[in-house]
């Protein structure tokens, strides 16, 4: 999975329509404009990985003002990974210093489901630690997004 918001259309009476937010968004800044599309099958749990970007949404808002510069989904999955242990560091071989972060090291597609399930439960739990909100209250508000 990349590093972003995937853009989830679903295929109703021949029309692609958008399911997550990010498709929403990018259809409409393409307006008028004729795009190109790559169709792939998704695997996983949609809906919990839907979830999951929803909640960096939620985040990076409510977060914004903790910080300075922007706060950024991206950036939260990344920073989210890398505490989790799904990035590698990249270390100088003549200094040993980290030099960088490989996010792509672990690939949510690479994952068995209870993993990424593992992994979107202890999200949930650390954002909402972050915002200072119960878990349940995240959750739900993430559901009805």
């Amino acid at each position: 999975m990349a590093d972003s918001e995937p853009l989830l259309f679903r295929a109703t009476l021949g029309v692609l329509r958008p399911v997550t937010e990010a498709a929403t968004e990018a259809v409409k800044a393409s307006s008028g404009q004729t795009v190109r599309v790559e169709i792939k099958r998704t695997s996983g749990n949609v809906k919990r990985m839907s979830l999951y970007w929803v909640l960096l949404r939620i985040a990076s808002e409510q977060l914004s003002d903790a910080v300075d510069g922007v706060m950024s989904t991206r950036l939260l999955h990344r920073r989210l990974k890398r505490e989790y242990g799904l990035a590698k560091e990249v270390t100088s071989k003549r200094t040993g210093e980290i030099i960088d972060w490989d996010y792509d090291s672990i690939s949510f597609a690479s994952m068995a489901e209870h993993e990424r399930a593992a992994f979107i439960d202890w999200t949930v739990a650390r954002l909402s630690g972050w915002i200072g909100c119960d878990i349940t209250d995240l959750r739900r508000e993430a559901e009805a997004a």
